[in-house]
């Protein structure tokens, strides 16, 4: 193969690129070229001027000359041609496009880069190696809008940047197995999105407090300790699973029917200055439990038939229980009767922010009955707040969902009913009120695909799981089986990223943070740890009272 210098040059005369081969085959989403070993070898050698990429290798890109300037394409795998007998001469290259990059002479790099092709190539067209300044033009973007978050493979020297109105505006998601450092992930978004929006509101639904330390100077740490969710918050469907569980049987229906006239009745009793038909068994309105118990006393009083009167004293003996439990403080304290709804909006939206636009809510201490109920208010709260909240004071949300898998699950006979309604919602509307979601798991294909589908932006990171694999590719925004190849061989910190928040698909090796500046939930080193013997065995004492208090 020949490479013609006279009709091969660039809008200010300089050399093209190596030619490494030629189309074969073009299809709407894909083509194949035909490349000499030789050729490939050459690129693999060392680069004399330093402007040149090799294109021969899994992940790689390159680009084929098209009338309107270059198509650029991933390279998705490498296949021996011929026999299999004898030394190999030729291999075939399957490519899956990135986009198209226009002529613009008066831009920094040269070329103008747009996602989709309006000039596909045609088999015979030939294709080349791409420089630095071709890298740059795809992904080297560094304004206002956007924020860096690693390198770009292979050669890891251009920095890859996020689009920071499309990632956020249409909500994202961390994928990976455990220990491919997902929640250092999140950390570095978080950290790099409020370096350029120092007045963001994040809130992080953090199940292990891993993100206390990694935000402890911007950002508001909560856990049961100092947590404040009022009981009269929750709506009708967090009442019921509250008090009445999700058991199935004539009685439950009976006792549902009977907690919606209490609840009702006892915001009605509490709301005087507002209008009872505008009034819901779902409006945030604060009612006293001492009025709900009464309203209890007084129906079963009305009752002829002591048969009758089980689900009145089920249900009373369910208050009377949470309000003993100090465990559920945080939400049944008496002191927490009263309207405090600005106060907690106020500390959990960061309103205002104080040099902390950071919220970590500690879900670990929450007694695992009611978590899916907390999960649940918070994520209403933000999405309510966002609904009603209009005009030049109104500000965008970011929630982020560690361990997403475990909110929403894809099975809806689960304890979590509330909360995956809660979050769904956030996920297929949160966008036309401002609300952004975050979801990070270690198991996609157990996330509701109805909420992770609606995730315009994914950074995959290493999975081992085939089933987890299948399941990304199918929910990834666009096509991109070739930068999808590469996902069971991705080195930790390394990630896939696709989508709206990308110029085009793109491998990343992510930016390694400060050691303040990263979540608290590393590996244990065991080779150290077992090596030492425990001297002072008051550690003991301290978690034991930890333990009874339910507090670090």
């Amino acid at each position: 193969m020949k490479n013609n210098l006279e009709d091969n040059r660039n809008p200010s005369g300089a050399e093209t690129p190596r030619e490494i081969g030629f189309m074969t085959e073009v299809t709407g989403r894909n083509g194949v070229v035909l490349c000499a070993i030789a050729s490939l070898d050459q690129t693999q050698d060392a680069d004399e001027d330093g402007t040149r990429l090799p294109g021969g290798q899994i992940g790689a890109i390159v680009k084929i000359r098209v009338n309107k300037g270059f198509v650029f394409a991933t390279v998705q795998e490498i296949i021996r041609r011929g026999d299999g007998t004898g030394p190999v001469e030729h291999v075939f290259m399957h490519l899956d496009y990135l986009g198209q990059g226009v002529r613009a002479p008066y831009s920094p790099t040269g070329t103008r880069f747009d996602r989709g092709i309006t000039d596909f190539p045609i088999p015979g067209q030939l294709v080349y190696e791409v420089s630095y300044d071709d890298l740059d033009a795809i992904f080297g973007v560094n304004d206002s809008n956007h924020f860096h978050i690693g390198t770009i493979f292979p050669q890891h020297v251009i920095p890859a940047s996020i689009k920071t109105d499309d990632m956020l505006g249409k909500h994202f998601a961390v994928l990976g197995s455990t220990g491919t450092g997902k929640s250092c992930t999140v950390a570095l978004l978080i950290h790099r999105i409020v370096d350029r929006m120092p007045k963001g509101h994040v809130i992080i639904l953090d199940p292990h407090n891993e993100y206390r330390s990694a935000f402890k100077d911007r950002g508001e740490h909560f856990d049961i300790s100092n947590l404040r969710l009022p009981y009269w918050m929750m709506n009708f469907e967090e009442h019921v699973e509250m008090f009445i569980g999700r058991r199935r049987s004539v009685e439950r229906e009976v006792e549902i029917d009977i907690l919606r006239r209490c609840i009702y009745a006892s915001r009605v009793d509490a709301a005087t200055s507002l209008q009872s038909e505008k009034i819901t068994v779902n409006s945030p309105i604060p009612y006293k439990l001492s009025f709900l118990l009464e309203y209890l006393e007084t129906s079963m009083g009305k009752l002829d038939n002591p048969e009758r009167l089980t689900p009145f004293m089920r249900l009373k003996a369910k208050v009377e229980e949470l309000r003993r439990d100090v465990r559920f403080s945080f939400m049944f304290s008496g002191m927490l009767a009263h309207d405090n709804l600005k106060d907690v909006i106020k500390n959990l939206l960061r309103f205002p922010v104080n040099d902390k636009p950071v919220s970590t809510i500690d879900l670990s201490g929450v007694p695992s009955e009611i978590v899916n109920v907390v999960v649940s208010m918070i994520s209403r709260l933000v999405f309510d707040f966002a609904v009603w909240s209009r005009g030049e004071s109104a500000r965008p949300i970011l929630l982020v969902c560690e361990e997403a898998h475990r909110y929403i699950p894809t099975s809806e006979n689960t304890i979590f009913g509330s909360s995956r309604k809660a979050i769904e919602r956030i996920a297929k509307e949160g966008r036309k009120y401002g609300v952004s979601l975050g979801l990070v798991s270690q198991r996609p294909a157990d996330i509701s695909e109805s909420a992770l589908s609606q995730c315009g932006t994914i950074f995959a990171m290493r999975m081992n799981n085939e089933r987890d694999q299948r399941f990304v590719e199918h929910i990834m925004p666009e096509s991109s089986k070739g930068t999808l190849a590469a996902l069971s061989s991705l080195q930790n910190r390394e990630a896939l990223v696709v989508g709206e928040g990308v110029r085009a698909p793109v491998r990343v090796m992510l930016d390694k943070l400060d050691q303040h500046q990263r979540p608290s939930g590393g590996n244990p080193l065991y080779s150290e740890d077992w090596q030492k013997e425990i001297e002072d065995d008051d550690f003991i004492v301290d978690t034991i009272n930890n333990w009874r208090n339910q507090g670090r």
